[in-house]
């Protein structure tokens, strides 16, 4: 009969083997979180869940089956975890409605790192956007810039100052559901009105009075859109924006809580 101390040496060799076994399955759960924000696929899957518990416990036979049961439960709670952690937060609203600058406030109040969708497609191309514009037409910019979200989306863990109109086109309403927070800073349009139209080439216009009359038409026509693709909405003018945008965002992540998703 072996002695109380040499069990104890085989529990330690199959903890440690179980500790690298649960390393090595966090990091597949992020793996899948990445592809699961690049595709825009829903985190949570309740029916993958369901199957996995069956399945890991149908391998059990007897007693162990119920503690069994219990332990894959809680593996997958972390491995939520672990997936939620990589979403991103969307800042998303009108040209000159201060996405870039909230980007930026929220980026050391969070200390998560600011990507810039329209930057990124400059520097991707070495092309301005009114370049792209003009050599591919909007549809062309759209395609690129859906291309940009797909590869913040698969990163994760970014506050992201998207273009006015890439909220509006194609899957990426769906790929900014499922990877991140989306937040709507909706600026009146009193404020919104007078901006520069430098780089935006949608509101190119003769006439100081005809690139104002654009914005008005732009805002009407996009504002239901916005809204629609907002976990949270908000006039970026009023006060403690960035403190409440920081505070949902980790009330909808459930930073530090159990998260959703498997």
């Amino acid at each position: 009969m072996k002695t109380v101390e040499e069990l104890r040496m085989e529990l330690d060799g199959i903890d440690s083997e179980l500790m690298r076994l649960f390393e090595k399955r966090m990091e597949l759960a992020g793996e899948i979180g990445a592809a699961k924000r690049a595709g825009g696929m829903p985190i949570f899957d309740p029916e993958r869940e369901a199957q996995v518990v069956s399945a890991r416990t149908a391998l059990l036979n007897g007693d162990v089956r119920s503690g069994g049961e219990k332990l894959m439960r809680l593996l997958i709670e972390e491995s939520k975890r672990v997936q939620r952690r990589g979403m991103n937060l969307y800042l998303i609203g009108m040209p000159d409605c201060g996405k870039t600058r909230m980007g930026k406030r929220l980026s050391v109040r969070l200390s998560m790192p600011l990507a810039d969708t329209d930057r990124m497609i400059v520097e991707k191309t070495g092309m301005s956007i009114e370049t792209i514009f003009a050599r591919f037409g909007e549809e062309g910019f759209r395609e690129i810039e859906a291309a940009a979200l797909r590869a913040v989306a698969a990163r994760g863990g970014l506050i992201v100052a998207t273009g006015g109109g890439l909220p509006l086109w194609g899957d990426n309403p769906r790929i900014l559901k499922n990877s991140g927070v989306t937040v709507f800073l909706n600026r009146s349009l009193d404020k919104l009105r007078g901006q520069s139209t430098r780089g935006r080439p949608l509101l190119a216009a003769p006439t100081r009075e005809e690139t104002d009359e654009k914005i008005e038409r732009l805002y009407y026509e996009r504002h239901e859109k916005y809204l629609a693709c907002a976990d949270m909405t908000l006039d970026p003018d009023s006060g403690c924006a960035a403190e409440r945008i920081a505070e949902a965002y980790n009330k909808l992540t459930n930073h530090g809580d159990s998260p959703r998703g498997q």
